[in-house]
């Protein structure tokens, strides 16, 4: 017996989930919000797994190929390293600052550029520095294993953050534009029957 007074305070309770086909106050506007709602959480369940992975794979790759067309190359500096300056922020790379530098490459020829090297070497110490595949251009290092996982991650997460903004600004838009729909729906019932309530009588749907 208690369990049937349960089950029927359960049918017949008056306060349902707004979009459910039995609540009796469901509006036209609750559905298209329920589906908006749905439709924001799929897009970012499926466009933000596949842009996530997207971006990781790209930035990923585009990290990795640097790699492969780098080159370590003995250099020998031209002019005296700096020492190292926290105003120019040299300590933050791994102690290395930029220097003049020559070195040649594969074909013996001679170049000159600017690298970064150990600070405070003496004119015509040797450092080893990265080139382009051809040796004709001294370049950043590639970036190490866990720096590349690191910005493939933030790429991931980004990409799917911008796919969750956008699908949850939209439902955040429509759901506006539905309370505005909903405030004149209201404003138009609420003429219809203030004069009667005001009179103190029924309104037009009770005669």
């Amino acid at each position: 017996m208690a369990a049937e007074a349960g089950a029927g305070h359960e049918r017949y309770r008056p306060v349902r989930r707004v979009w459910s086909r039995r609540n009796p106050f469901r509006r036209r506007t609750d559905v298209l919000e329920g589906w908006a709602t749905v439709g924001a959480v799929a897009l970012f369940a499926l466009g933000g797994t596949a842009a996530a992975w997207g971006a990781g794979a790209a930035v990923h790759e585009e990290l990795s190929s640097r790699s492969t067309e780098r080159q370590r190359t003995t250099a020998v500096l031209v002019r005296d390293a700096p020492p190292l300056t926290m105003l120019q922020g040299d300590a933050w790379s791994g102690g290395k600052v930029g220097a003049k530098v020559r070195w040649r490459d594969d074909d013996g020829l001679a170049h000159t550029g600017r690298a970064r090297v150990p600070a405070g070497l003496s004119k015509g110490a040797q450092a080893e520095i990265w080139t382009d595949a051809a040796g004709r251009h001294a370049v950043d290092p590639p970036p190490a294993p866990g720096e590349t996982g690191m910005q493939s991650a933030v790429a991931a997460g980004g990409a799917a953050g911008l796919v969750g903004c956008l699908a949850f600004g939209g439902r955040t838009v429509v759901r506006v534009r539905l309370d505005r729909r909903r405030e004149e729906e209201w404003e138009r019932g609420w003429a219809r029957v203030e004069p009667h309530w005001r009179q103190g009588s029924a309104g037009p749907s009770e005669r």
